[in-house]
């Protein structure tokens, strides 16, 4: 049992006068004995593996770490999962409202804050800790008994905690989850599909409803429903990736660039979304969208060595070696010393017919290192 005077409670947020303000708050409440604080969420999270707390109330929105995967770490924890946790956020969007289902978050509070709020929000959390609700209860036994592998015992229970709310989405969804989990496709999608409709913000169920048609081999149907789980959390966009991976994997190429396509527009265009991409495209051969993402990059960022030496790789991969070699070239002038940049300077000066380019800068690398396989095997083909 959580004592709302004597427990310890963990803030969460970059803005150093927010920490004050919160922890001001709680003293006025006669909330709390012993306060903690954190930066972002990675440093919360040191905080938390070394000692738990009672209570944490969290940033929405923080550099480094943000909330939202602080969240996600937790309720991943066998440990901290059940931990009550209050989100702060400068506004209630429908993010929030996919993020609070996914994550379980307890509640959240808009700022600015004020002492009743606050006050009234965590009374109301901490209750719901001390004394689960029946629907809550019977979750958290039908999970212990998942984890436990009993199964039939977990499906009962769930059932039960849809009896004891059966406006909430969360048991439907659950018991879709485990025999989705049991390959029973039917049942799975029954339940699935019904949260799925009472919700249109139920991410999750969404979520799992393009998980069970990917694992049918449906995936035009898989691209629906992981492309309505993106439109509704950006965090979702991760898991869209990773069915662009999954279709690359089955060489469905077109569809999954329209999938990776869709993934970007929905991440603001990150750059680390189009590097991830691009990265994995190239590694797996379809270097054409590679290139043209990572061309996207060097735009935006074009003092990249790196990115400009995997563009001479792509434009390499796709029989291009003029083109290739401008890219090494570049690469070479950023990092003379680079070996590998300068072998691959060496082989495209061979691919191009310019032979007495390449020898003079294998002759230089085997100056420096005799025993440099690259260069001498290299060096073989110009004589």
């Amino acid at each position: 049992m959580i004592d709302l005077k004597r427990m310890s409670v963990l803030i969460v947020d970059d803005m150093e006068n927010m920490c004050r303000s919160i922890r001001g708050m709680l003293k006025v409440l006669n909330y709390g004995s012993v306060f903690r604080f954190a930066t972002n969420g990675l440093e919360a999270w040191t905080l938390l593996q070394k000692d738990p707390t009672d209570l944490a109330i969290v940033d929405w929105n923080m550099p480094g770490m943000t909330g939202v995967e602080l969240l996600g770490r937790i309720r991943e924890d066998k440990t901290l999962r059940d931990m009550p946790i209050v989100m702060v956020t400068a506004e209630a969007n429908r993010e929030i409202v996919a993020e609070s289902a996914e994550s379980d978050i307890d509640a959240y509070l808009l700022k600015p804050l004020t002492v009743k709020s606050l006050g009234d929000k965590i009374s109301v959390v901490i209750e719901k800790s001390n004394n689960p609700p029946p629907m809550f209860y019977h979750l958290k036994l039908a999970r212990d008994f998942e984890e436990a592998g009993e199964i039939e015992a977990a499906i009962e229970e769930t059932k039960q905690a849809m009896e004891a709310d059966p406006l909430s989405t969360r048991p439907m969804r659950e018991l879709g989850k485990i025999y989705l989990g049991r390959s029973e496709y039917k049942e799975a999608e029954k339940w699935l599909t019904k949260a799925a409709a009472m919700n249109k913000f139920d991410v999750i169920a969404f979520h799992h409803l393009g998980e069970l048609h990917l694992q049918q081999n449906d995936i035009e149907k898989a691209s629906e429903f992981f492309n309505k789980a993106m439109n509704i959390s950006p965090r979702h966009v991760s898991r869209g990736i990773n069915f662009g991976k999954v279709l690359v994997q089955k060489g469905m190429i077109n569809k999954a660039q329209k999938v990776f396509d869709r993934a970007i527009e929905l991440s603001s265009n990150s750059l680390g979304v189009h590097e991830d991409v691009a990265d994995y495209c190239m590694e797996s051969g379809v270097n054409e969208y590679a290139g043209k993402l990572m061309e996207f990059v060097l735009e935006q960022a074009p003092n990249r060595e790196d990115v400009i030496y995997k563009l001479g790789v792509i434009n390499e991969n796709l029989g291009q070696p003029r083109k290739a070699l401008s890219y090494f070239i570049e690469a070479g002038k950023r990092n003379r010393d680079n070996v590998d940049i300068q072998l691959k300077i060496a082989k495209n000066f061979v691919d191009t017919g310019q032979v007495l380019r390449a020898e003079q800068i294998l002759n230089t690398i085997l100056k420096k290192d005799p025993e440099n396989q690259g260069a001498r095997e290299l060096l073989k083909q110009c004589l």
